[in-house]
């Protein structure tokens, strides 16, 4: 039985449509929806060479600031999503990560013994091309997960 859906919400248009989807599936089901967001790992300035230009140094420096802003601005969005489902009387919640974006998804469906995975694909090929173009984290997750993977396009 599903009891437990991530929707990976990487703020596009196809991972609001994987949302509709998880909708359609959680609702009878009286699963819970998770939004999953990855920060992807910003390499720590100080260990990257850039020889003596400042401004490049300046600039990773100033990327390394970038993941609490980028979360803040995604919880926001998120607590909208949240509301929309609850008036749907739809259980949701959401979980923001920092680190490599496969490994953690794969990590958080095997430490939360997630049931299902609704991911977009923004890719527009067909047949066989389209499985052999899907994006390195889609065909990661896709292949690995510890649950079935529903690939929204």
């Amino acid at each position: 039985m599903i009891r437990n859906i991530i929707v990976i919400d990487d703020d596009t248009e196809v991972s609001d449509k994987a949302l509709e989807f998880a909708c359609e599936i959680a609702k009878p089901c009286g699963a819970c929806i998770t939004f999953l967001h990855i920060i992807d790992q910003i390499e720590n300035p100080d260990t990257m060479i850039f020889g003596d230009n400042k401004e490049l140094i300046e600039k990773a420096k100033l990327m390394n600031l970038r993941p609490s802003s980028m979360e803040d601005t995604w919880r926001v969005r998120t607590q909208q999503k949240m509301e929309k489902l609850t008036e749907q009387h739809i259980e949701s919640d959401c979980k923001c990560l920092t680190g490599d974006i496969a490994e953690k998804i794969l990590e958080y469906v095997h430490d939360e013994k997630v049931d299902m995975i609704v991911m977009g694909s923004s890719n527009r090929l067909k047949g066989i091309s389209k499985i052999k173009a899907l994006g390195s984290v889609t065909r990661k997750i896709s292949e690995l997960a510890d649950c079935p993977v529903l690939i929204v396009h």
